[in-house]
């Protein structure tokens, strides 16, 4: 990658997928970094209710830009969600459903779980992270005015999350 004597730059649709890649691999690993040391610190319960905490602020302000969706437009949804950031690369969502009723989503890659599988993070570890991740999910559809429910990985499984969004019934 260069730069011309604009700043600007020649990346290419291969390097931006790569660098983003490598950027959700950093993140998972300061994830990974940041749970760790609050359990020796406090205990894992701590350190799960600390990261689940953060990471369900940071989707509320995601969440922000998907109000207008609510209470029922799954499709524009599904578009503005399941496909960023990268048209769907990086999790490969699977539409199990997508009507009037609700969105159905199956992730089946996951660059956080693939960090840190890299990480040679056990799976019990591996599955707390996940579920720490998956608050980030829960802020985001919450702060857009839908209900979720979330299942993460098991061990065993193919893929990562699975994820039904419906309206919000007040």
């Amino acid at each position: 990658m260069t730069n011309d004597k604009n700043g600007e730059s020649d990346m290419n649709t291969r390097d931006l997928q790569h660098a983003l890649h490598d950027a959700n691999k950093e993140r998972a690993l300061i994830y990974l970094d940041i749970f760790r040391e609050i359990r020796h610190r406090r205990g894992e319960q701590e350190a799960t209710d600390i990261l689940r905490a953060a990471l369900e602020k940071r989707g509320r302000a995601f969440g922000k830009s998907l109000k207008s969706f609510a209470p029922r437009n799954f499709r524009g949804l599904c578009d503005a969600f399941a496909y960023v950031p990268d048209g769907g690369v990086m999790f490969h969502p699977q539409e199990v459903r997508c009507d009037d009723e609700a969105l159905e989503l199956k992730m089946r890659k996951c660059p956080l779980k693939e960090a840190w599988q890299s990480a040679d993070v056990t799976e019990r570890e591996l599955g707390l992270l996940l579920y720490c991740a998956s608050a980030m999910d829960v802020g985001t559809m919450d702060e857009a005015g839908f209900e979720l429910k979330i299942r993460t990985w098991q061990p065993g499984e193919d893929g990562c999350c699975s994820l039904k969004i419906t309206e919000r019934i007040k």
